[in-house]
């Protein structure tokens, strides 16, 4: 059930008095983010309300700076925020400020250092002839609507016309500090808007259920790129993502199969990776598909590991090599003594299983440092990386 929007908020008031100063309709920006619940349930609910507030300061920035000293930015329901400006604007001048916007909110948000959430943006028209709050309800809500059709043109289109990109994230040995490997991390090379993260590509392709063709894609690209690096980079594992989709397709390990053969890259030097959430929903598909992947001789890791609520019987259920640790885990281990011995726990059920930890969103060496003392084998973040093209990492290697 949709809450209502309270009709008494700085931002209503401020549509109300552009009507009646300048007798003229009013665009507005509106902005959701999308899988805050993820945040919510990987990280907490502190982190899910920091990320709205770093979204919040950023937006009024960009309304600051864009639309004048006087444009107002509004919360409304949920994660969902309204951008007034300072004086009536068209459509077609809001739509021009679009891509501006997505660049203001494109660095990595806390809570989601891979870049995952995806922030959705459009432009509406609040006339004087109706309720300003109902014509906001009606906006906000379209936006979160799915649109099947809309969003399958856009994946084809982004398909079709080469937009599609692979970063990589390396990772590092903690006790060595060498890069050991790299995470493929899909970006989309937008006409319009620039680089983008994953999040708008991927929920676009979730909506229009797409997600096969776009994971598919999205490997053998990474396929064909790692065919061709050079011998400097021939030790490092790559790591790809996969979905719940792939997982209930019954011929997903063997098209697999079938591309790294066709790429010329050793199975061996690959993990597969899949949230905890990805196995819930058909976890004795996932197992076949996983053990056939094995089988081929690919590693298989569960990413945002600590978040679902089946861990335990799937890590006995399922063929598994490495557990990545959530990235409010990480930022945890700094936190109380309870979180650490959290941290803790899960990095001694893996080694007790014969299982590697890798840890995401590492962004200081105190960080480093602990995971360290309590055994955590590798790790990623913003301390030494980003994602990058292919073509930066032998630099990177070298440093």
């Amino acid at each position: 059930m949709n809450r209502s929007i309270d009709p008494n908020s700085a931002s209503i008031r401020h549509l109300a008095a552009l009507h009646a100063r300048y007798d003229a309709d009013a665009g507005v920006i509106l902005v959701q983010v999308d899988q805050l619940a993820r945040i919510n349930h990987s990280a907490g609910t502190e982190t899910g309300n920091a990320l709205l507030e770093e979204v919040g300061r950023r937006l009024e920035n960009f309304a600051g700076d864009e639309f004048g000293p006087g444009a107002v930015v509004g919360r409304l329901t949920g994660p969902r925020f309204v951008i007034v400006p300072a004086l009536p604007l068209s459509l077609a001048a809001l739509h021009a400020q679009e891509r501006a916007l997505h660049v203001a909110l494109a660095e990595p948000l806390v809570g989601d250092p891979s870049g995952r959430v995806a922030i959705r943006i459009a432009a509406a028209l609040i006339t004087r002839d109706e309720p300003i709050a109902d014509q906001l309800r009606i906006a906000s809500d379209q936006l979160a609507r799915p649109a099947s059709a809309r969003d399958g043109a856009m994946v084809k289109a982004a398909l079709a016309h080469g937009e599609v990109a692979i970063f990589y994230q390396p990772q590092y040995d903690v006790a060595s500090g060498a890069m050991v490997g790299v995470e493929a991390l899909l970006r989309w090379r937008h006409p319009e808007l620039g680089l983008l993260g994953a999040g708008p590509l991927v929920t676009a392709a979730r909506a229009a259920r797409m997600e096969r063709e776009l994971t598919e894609h999205a490997h053998r690209l990474a396929l064909t790129e790692i065919a061709g690096w050079p011998k400097a980079l021939a030790g490092l594992r790559i790591s790809l993502n996969i979905t719940a989709a792939d997982l209930g397709d019954p011929d997903f390990a063997d098209r697999f199969a079938a591309m790294a053969r066709q790429a010329k890259v050793d199975p061996d030097r690959l993990t597969l990776e899949l949230t905890e959430q990805a196995m819930l929903s058909d976890p004795a598909s996932a197992a076949a598909q996983l053990s056939q992947i094995r089988a081929l001789g690919s590693a298989i890791a569960i990413d945002d590991f600590g978040t679902g609520y089946s861990s335990l019987s799937l890590l006995a259920r399922l063929p598994i090599d490495y557990l990545k640790i959530d990235s409010g885990f990480t930022r945890s281990i700094d936190g109380s003594d309870r979180d650490r011995i959290v941290v803790r726990a899960i990095v001694d059920l893996a080694r007790a299983l014969g299982l590697l930890v890798v840890a995401e969103g590492v962004e200081n060496e105190g960080q480093l440092a602990r995971l360290g003392e309590i055994g955590v084998a590798m790790w990623q973040g913003f301390l030494k990386s980003g994602p990058v093209p292919g073509e930066e990492l032998v630099d990177l290697l070298g440093a």
